[in-house]
Parts: C-alpha cells; sequence; structure tokens
C-alpha cells in the first residue's frame, strides 16, 4: 500500500495498450522513458492513471500481450517501491471484474486458479495484484496521496463528464443532477453505475471487429458533428478528448465542490482528455492546482504524446525526450 507521506511520486497515464499508435508497444520509447525515470533518483511510487489497457479497441488477451514488454521492463526497472493503477473508462472492466470476486469471496466463493489478479485481500478493499510479476496495487475512483508536503488527489477523469453543460453530454449531466437533488447521500460510485452498461457494452463488442469498427465510426462521426455546431460548455469545452485543462475547469471544480466538500486537494490530478497541462481553480477558500498528465498515443490528433507527471518538492510535467515544465505552486 502507498506510504501516508511520499516525496517522489511519477504519474503515466491514457498509454492504450491496443491501439494500433500506442507509443509504449516501442522498446525504444520505454527503453528512453525508463532512462529519464532513473535519472529522477528514488521514486517512492508510480501511479498508472487509468486507460492503461484499451478494453474497448481489442479482446483482453490480444490487450494483454501488447502491453507485456512495458510491464516486464517496470518489473526489471528496480524502481518505485509501489505501482498503484487508478482506471479509467477503457478500461473500467478490470475494476468491475475486481468487484464481482470481492463479492463472491464475501459469500465463500471460491476462486479458480490460475487468474492473475487477487494475491491478497485487504480490509479497505484494495488489492494487489501480480503483473508480470510486479506488485500493482488497485484503487478506484479516487486515489488520495500526501507527496511532498501536499495533499495530491488522483482520479483517470472520465467522472468530469458528470459536470459538462454541453449539449453533448446534457443527459449526463442532467441526470447527474437530478440523482443529486434527490438523493443527498449519493456516492461517486453510484453516478459510475449510470456508465456501466455503456463502459461493459464497448468492452464486449471489442471482441467482434465488425461491431468495434462501426462503433469508432460512429463515434467520430458524432464528435465531428459536435466540433461543427460549436456544442460546447460555458467555460468553453468539454471533458472529452483534446480539451484543455482550462477548459474542464467548471466541471473539476463541480465535482469537488460536489464529492469532496471536506478534503479539498492542494493538487487534482487527472488524464482522461489526452492533452497535458496546468490550470488553477479556487474552491471555497482554497487554491487548487490542476494537473494533466497526457496520454501515450502517438499522432493522436490534439494531444500531447509522451507526457508524464512528476510530484515531489515540485510539480513538473515532462514530455519525453524534450524537458520539463514546472507549475507554480
Amino acid at each position: 500500500m502507498p506510504e501516508d507521506v511520499l516525496h517522489r511520486i511519477v504519474v503515466l497515464s491514457d498509454s492504450h495498450f491496443g491501439e494500433d499508435c500506442a507509443m509504449l508497444t516501442r522498446e525504444d520509447v520505454v527503453e528512453q522513458l525508463l532512462s529519464e525515470l532513473r535519472r529522477l533518483g528514488p521514486v517512492d511510487l508510480m501511479v498508472l492513471l487509468g486507460d492503461i489497457w484499451d478494453l474497448w479497441r481489442n479482446g483482453f488477451s490480444a490487450v494483454a500481450e501488447a502491453a507485456a514488454p512495458f510491464f516486464h521492463a517496470l518489473a526489471a526497472w528496480n524502481g518505485p517501491r509501489e505501482f498503484v493503477f487508478v482506471p479509467g473508462n477503457h478500461d473500467y472492466h478490470l475494476w468491475e471484474y475486481h468487484e464481482e470476486g470481492r463479492r463472491r469471496r464475501a459469500r465463500g466463493w471460491e476462486e479458480v486458479e490460475g487468474i492473475c489478479f487477487l494475491a491478497r485481500e485487504q480490509a479497505d478493499d484494495n488489492i494487489l495484484f501480480l503483473m508480470q510479476e510486479m506488485p500493482l496495487w488497485l484503487h478506484y475512483p479516487f486515489l488520495p496521496l500526501r507527496v511532498g508536503g501536499r495533499e495530491v488527489l488522483l482520479m483517470h477523469g472520465h467522472h468530469l463528464d458528470f459536470f459538462s453543460r454541453s449539449f453533448w453530454w446534457a443527459k449526463t449531466y442532467w441526470l447527474a443532477r437530478w440523482m443529486l437533488k434527490r438523493s443527498p447521500g449519493v456516492a461517486l460510485s453510484d453516478l459510475d453505475r449510470l456508465n456501466k452498461p455503456f463502459f461493459e457494452l464497448l468492452t464486449q463488442t471489442a471482441h467482434v471487429p465488425e461491431l468495434r469498427a462501426w462503433e469508432y465510426r460512429f463515434y467520430a462521426l458524432l464528435r465531428y458533428l459536435a466540433r461543427i455546431l460549436r456544442f460546447d460548455s460555458k467555460s468553453g469545452g468539454s471533458p472529452r478528448r483534446y480539451t484543455s485543462v482550462e477548459q474542464n475547469a467548471e466541471e473539476a471544480m463541480g465535482l469537488l465542490q460536489e464529492f469532496l466538500p471536506g478534503f479539498i486537494p492542494d493538487v487534482f490530478v487527472f488524464g482522461h482528455t489526452h492533452r497535458a497541462g496546468f490550470s488553477r481553480i479556487r474552491v471555497g477558500q482554497r487554491s487548487v492546482l490542476l494537473a494533466n498528465s497526457g496520454c501515450w498515443l502517438e499522432d493522436d490528433g490534439g494531444g500531447t504524446g509522451g507526457t508524464y507527471l512528476v510530484i515531489d518538492d515540485k510539480v513538473r510535467l515532462r514530455c519525453l525526450g524534450e524537458g520539463e515544465v514546472s507549475a507554480r505552486t
């Protein structure tokens, strides 16, 4: 489990193993990344912040095979003492798999031998599973940490979609508003269940190439129409691919105010949109630094491929082979 106080963490998101343009399937890119990370010095924790495996693009076997060399390299690195995986919308199925297993074990059902998940169960329901013999903790939907004296909150970022006022996501937004007004005790996990059928549908149809191709053509058409018709939020964007951190500020503020009024972090880290960057918002009396970790896709048409975050005494955004930018803290 992550320590209560950490000195340095590395955050990487949106590798999308299973997509053709995934950068971390290339041996030279992985070696360059690990060379940069070794030069950092000691790293306490590495956070894989969602959409690591793209289960909407390919079936589990193909996606796992594509990711295997990267995880072999991480295991051989001997860098961080621990790794944490926070699922995103494209690999949400891994969280659902864990939750189903936890419920079975709670009823005394035996696990099937040979499944890679579950090395041991913890009282707080976070589990450890083995990836290429590398222990990887699972947290969802939030991961709160204390790093270098700062309170840091990490999540993949797809939950920001519930707080978008754009026409594109109006149905989701108003459904979330309706639930929150009528159920004061509703949790983020309750809203999360609204998207479960959609996430699981795309995970299952990834096994059928004809259906997968049709879905992505339809999705591309909808995105094109949204740009043409300017279906934007009041802040000038929506929490989808290629929107900037500034364009997601309104959604981030809504999420923090609705679900974490007693815990407002110093730094709020997410991925999901594939565009790395920094911004700031005020939540009550607190100033919160927003940081997006970017993505690891080549030719992403608006994304920032090859970016990751380092958080220690500073919050730094690094681009592979091109240096870093520190946020004002």
